[in-house]
């Protein structure tokens, strides 16, 4: 048999596109059942424990299938959650989106406080998974408009209610008054503008909109029958899309303030209004 090492070495010889590094590691601890890399790098001179196992899914990664799916997992702020071709992979950006909303949360209210929070286009349940973890107590609502993604949501959130519908109506529905709503809709309007591996796999519905800012607007000009007097909505946004939505706020919202964050790689990626 053998060892982790000598297969990714192997493995990477092949100059396959889609094996890099990272992925190779990711399917190497995967055949050998670690959670941690640093678990696999301990054991790197050992043997693989399921050589058949690992080389079906490098055949799958070959061809393009991302790792994720192939795995049937992902992580996200070091929880592993359960991903299928149903809902997208999460993203580096929206663990920085989280975070800052996780951050808002500690310091905007008291270890008591009932605080009520929705994950709109909830998908796999990713922010909503990070953030009742990390927040006791707190009252969780996640909404899709994909009963199929709602079903992949359900195996990974424990405490989250998850509401079938679009955008925010299944919470107007149900009269639910929210403290904080957090949101990465599909915001894609030219299908061009997107990876060729993850239009291929990943769901349409949760990538493409038309226009991009459709999504937004929905939200803005119907968020005064959910949000409480004073909140926080919290958005990952497309690049270069500052100017319509600034006009949408001035359309929708009175009263609020706003301002826009650049993810990791300088690129203005989130909106944030207060009121």
């Amino acid at each position: 048999m053998p060892t982790n090492r000598e297969v990714y070495f192997s493995l990477l010889k092949q100059n396959n596109k889609y094996l890099n590094k990272s992925v190779i590691v990711s399917l190497l601890a995967d055949a050998s059942g670690f959670e941690d890399r640093m678990d696999l790098y301990s054991n790197f001179d050992k043997e693989v424990k399921d050589t058949e196992h690992l080389f079906t899914c490098v055949e799958e990664v070959k061809q393009g299938k991302p790792y994720q799916y192939v795995l049937g997992y992902s992580y996200f702020l070091g929880h592993k959650l359960l991903v299928d071709k149903n809902v997208l992979i999460p993203r580096q950006e929206t663990e920085q989106l989280t975070v800052d909303v996780l951050v808002f949360l500690k310091k905007a209210f008291k270890e008591d406080d009932e605080v009520v929070l929705a994950d709109v286009c909830t998908g796999s349940g990713a922010i909503a998974c990070a953030i009742e973890n990390q927040i006791q107590k707190i009252k969780i609502y996640g909404t899709d408009i994909s009963p199929e993604a709602l079903a992949v949501a359900a195996k990974n959130t424990r405490k989250t209610e998850l509401l079938q519908g679009n955008l925010i109506d299944p919470l107007i529905e149900k009269g639910i008054k929210l403290d904080v709503l957090v949101c990465n809709p599909p915001y894609i309007e030219n299908e061009k503008n997107i990876d060729e591996q993850v239009y291929k796999y990943e769901p349409h519905l949760a990538l493409l909109a038309n226009p991009g800012t459709k999504c937004y607007e929905e939200i803005f000009s119907k968020c005064q029958m959910v949000m409480k007097e004073h909140f926080l909505m919290a958005f990952e946004i497309e690049e270069d899309m500052e100017k319509p939505l600034i006009e949408l706020m001035n359309k929708y919202l009175d009263g609020v303030t706003y301002r826009f964050h650049k993810d990791i790689y300088e690129k203005t990626r989130f909106l944030y209004i207060i009121k």
